[in-house]
């Protein structure tokens, strides 16, 4: 059974399909210098049908990996526009590299990339100078450069900033996600 705050998120997401922004989140992590960093990513769905954690796709090579393996705990924004929500999600990370993780989740997420979002993982490094060559070569299969993360949410805080604004905690111990609500 999905967590109630999931199911909101889902109704958010669905609510606000029209605008392209709302695959967008922002992801908030620690870096080596124990300094904050934030990113824009694209939300690539849920695991499964029974998992709540928030798919992103990421190259091996970028630094977001480094900071994740170092802490991997972090902080997901979210904003929706269309219905004004915003929602918090405190979350821990898993990696799934090609030898490591849920092989079927991995390439069916590969399988829906257009084919200009799967060349990304062909380029050069992320980060380092441009350089010219050959167009590079696609493949059905995703390279080693190719990584999904995953979230565990562990807190999510939900706000409705329409003209009855509400917002709502969720937690979860022992397996068990409780709510509350808060004063917005």
């Amino acid at each position: 059974m999905k967590p109630a705050w999931q199911e909101r998120l889902e109704k958010s997401i669905s609510k606000n399909k029209r605008d392209a922004h709302s695959r967008y989140f922002q992801l908030a992590t620690v870096a080596d210098d124990g300094t904050p960093r934030v990113r824009m990513v694209v939300f690539r769905g849920f695991a499964g049908s029974e998992e709540s954690s928030l798919l992103i796709i990421t190259d091996t090579r970028s630094q977001k990996i480094s900071e994740l393996k170092s802490c991997p705990r972090v902080e997901i924004g979210w904003y929706f526009t269309h219905t004004r929500e915003q929602y918090r999600l405190r979350c821990n990370s898993e990696i799934f590299l090609g030898s490591k993780g849920p092989q079927e989740q991995r390439g069916l997420v590969w399988s829906r990339l257009s084919e200009a979002a799967r060349a990304q993982f062909f380029w050069k490094t992320p980060g380092e100078a441009e350089g010219s060559g050959d167009a590079p070569p696609l493949a059905e299969t995703p390279p080693d450069t190719f990584a999904v993360i995953g979230f565990q949410p562990f807190s999510v805080d939900h706000l409705i900033l329409s003209k009855q604004q509400i917002r709502t905690k969720s937690l979860i111990k022992a397996g068990v996600w409780s709510e509350q609500r808060l004063n917005p």
